[in-house]
C-alpha cells in the first residue's frame, strides 16, 4: 500500500483490537472530519477518506495486492478487524484540497499507470495538467524510491517524498527521480473538492448492518457468544 502524508494526527498507533468499525466511522462522520483513517493489520490495510464528515472513499488491500472498495471493501475491513490478532488505528486531519488529492491517488481516474517515464515528455504532460486545470496526483517512482506531486486545478499543492511525513514546498527527490531512466509514473485525476463533498458512501452503505453481519458470521465460525 502506498504511504500517505500524515497531516495533523488525531490518533496514532492506537490499539484497535477492541474497536468497532461502525463506531469509528460514526464518530468521524459526526465530527465533520476531513482527512483519512487507516487501519493496519499484519497482512492488510484499510483506508477511509472523509470530506467534511462524508465518507468519500474506502480502500481495503491485502498483502497479495487484492484491492476492494465500496461495499466489498467495507465488508472485508469489518471481517479483518474481527479476525486479526492485532491492528492499529491512525487518523490524520488534512485540508480539503489535500483530501481531494488523496482520493485521486486511491480511487481517481487513471490517466497513466506504470508508464515508463522515458517514453513521456514530462514537460508536455505538466503543461497538460496546468492547461486542463486537473485535480490530480502524479506519482514518480522506481523500485526503491517514490515521490508524489499533488495538483489543484493544475497548480502544484506540494510534494511528498519517501522518508518525509508532511507535504513539502520544494520538489526535492521528484526532480532527481524524473531524470532516472528506470522511473515510471502514475497519474490519477479526480473531481473538485466541492464535487467530492456531494459524494457520501454512508448514504449507500449501512455500516451498522455491515458490522453486525460480520460479527454474526465471525461468531458462527468461532462458536463465540
Amino acid at each position: 500500500m502506498l504511504r500517505l502524508p500524515k497531516g495533523t494526527p488525531l490518533f496514532e498507533n492506537l490499539d484497535a483490537a477492541e474497536l468497532q468499525l461502525d463506531a469509528i466511522i460514526t464518530k468521524l462522520a459526526h465530527g465533520c472530519f476531513t482527512g483519512y483513517a487507516s487501519l493496519t493489520f499484519p497482512t492488510a490495510v484499510g483506508i477511509l477518506v472523509f470530506e467534511s464528515g462524508k465518507l468519500v472513499s474506502i480502500i481495503f488491500e491485502n498483502n497479495q495486492g487484492v484491492r476492494l472498495n465500496g461495499f466489498e471493501g467495507m465488508t472485508a475491513l469489518a471481517e479483518q478487524m474481527l479476525e486479526s490478532s492485532s491492528s492499529t488505528l491512525n487518523v490524520y486531519r488534512l485540508s480539503d484540497d489535500l483530501t481531494m488529492c488523496i482520493h485521486a491517488l486511491l480511487q481517481g481516474e487513471a490517466r497513466y499507470r506504470a508508464q515508463e517515464l522515458a517514453l513521456i515528455d514530462i514537460k508536455v504532460l505538466l503543461e497538460r495538467v496546468k492547461n486542463e486545470q486537473m485535480n490530480c496526483c502524479l506519482r514518480i517512482y522506481t523500485q526503491d524510491r517514490s515521490a508524489m506531486i499533488f495538483y489543484k486545478e493544475g497548480n502544484p499543492l506540494g510534494f511528498f517524498h519517501d522518508g518525509s511525513h508532511e507535504i513539502e514546498a520544494s520538489p526535492g527527490d521528484s526532480q532527481q527521480l524524473a531524470q532516472d531512466p528506470a522511473a515510471k509514473i502514475d497519474l490519477y485525476t479526480t473531481v473538485s473538492a466541492n464535487e467530492l463533498m456531494g459524494h457520501d458512501l454512508l448514504e449507500m452503505i449501512n455500516v451498522s448492518n455491515v458490522w453486525k453481519t460480520a460479527v454474526n458470521r465471525y461468531q458462527s465460525k468461532t462458536g463465540g457468544p
